[in-house]
């Protein structure tokens, strides 16, 4: 016994490492590239035979049993495919109200799990999706029902689920409260239909805006130089050196003459300047005469238009003035 154990010894260090592998590379020479059923099968026979060398009968049982089921399941794997093959039922184009979105609608191939678009579906996928999506009554009008509910049939509960579903729940990161909404609160005028804004309200975005589109209506100063510039007429006087020497010449003289006139004036009725042209003759003292208006009236014009001929006849009978020249 001693000497058998000893050989079997001897025996495992003379086995070189892979030899199983090359046995398999001897028993399948030359039959790798064979395009053959007969061949492959042979060379997966002789596969299987060389990892079983050096097994017990124990385990390659359960390998038998392991291939056996991973064959079941693939040809039962396979069979499920062929029926779903066989009975598909042929997938017309689903059809949904005109203006509807497709996301809000369950896809009735995905819901049966025949859907062949997957991800490029135009439908919705989501099993919840007709939970999410609540329709609307269009033959029920609910408004009638909001103007009834005031705020004086409201507690405290439902006052506060009205503020949360129509401005969201509160937020803890300030304490500043809309003062119109208090307002609104404390009045009792807060209802359904109330708003923070009143009416005619402008955000300061939209006075900015009109602000800045008026200031690109504004004519500027060159603008308005250039228009008025371009109404003149064709029949103009250039002005020139001499020219311009006539016209403050004839302006300063011009000047002159009403200084004298208004000086006389004064010196006729006590009055100076544009005072003696008012009508407005201010509070009259009980102990003063009255004055005949009319009489001051031809008075008056008279002395204006004997300065007048005065200045005329000084200017030489030629009557001049500012509008006697055209600046171009």
């Amino acid at each position: 016994m001693l000497l058998k154990a000893k050989q079997k010894c001897h025996q495992k260090k003379n086995e070189k490492p892979g030899g199983s592998s090359k046995i398999v590379a001897d028993k399948t020479f030359g039959m790798k590239n064979k395009k053959g059923a007969k061949g492959q099968a042979a060379v997966a026979l002789a596969k299987q035979q060389a990892s079983q060398v050096g097994k017990n009968k124990e385990a390659m049982s359960k390998d038998k049993a392991r291939m056996d089921k991973e064959k079941e399941k693939e040809h039962e794997r396979k069979r499920r495919e062929e029926l779903n093959e066989l009975f598909k039922p042929v997938q017309v184009a689903q059809k949904i109200p005109f203006g509807t979105d497709p996301k809000t609608v369950l896809c009735q191939y995905f819901k049966t799990g025949t859907c062949e678009k997957g991800s490029k579906c135009k439908f919705s996928h989501d099993l919840t999706v007709d939970r999410k999506t609540m329709k609307k009554d269009v033959y029920t009008d609910g408004r009638d029902t909001k103007e009834t509910d005031t705020m004086d049939t409201w507690d405290d509960a439902k006052l506060q689920s009205v503020v949360i579903s129509k401005h969201g729940n509160p937020k803890t990161t300030t304490e500043i409260v809309c003062k119109n909404f208090i307002e609104a609160i404390e009045s009792g005028k807060y209802g359904w239909f109330w708003t923070c804004f009143t009416p005619g309200f402008v955000l300061k975005a939209q006075k900015k805006k009109d602000a800045e589109d008026a200031k690109k209506n504004e004519l500027s100063m060159e603008d308005f130089l250039e228009r008025e510039r371009h109404q003149l007429g064709k029949a103009l006087t250039p002005v020139t050196k001499e020219s311009f020497a006539k016209w403050k010449a004839e302006r300063l003289s011009k000047k002159q003459v009403e200084e004298d006139g208004k000086r006389k004036l004064f010196d006729t009725t006590g009055v100076y300047g544009d005072d003696a042209y008012s009508d407005d003759e201010g509070p009259a003292d009980d102990e003063e005469q009255d004055w005949d208006l009319n009489k001051y009236r031809q008075e008056t014009e008279a002395e204006r238009t004997r300065l007048e001929e005065e200045r005329i006849a000084h200017l030489g009978g030629i009557g001049v003035g500012v509008g006697g020249l055209q600046i171009g």
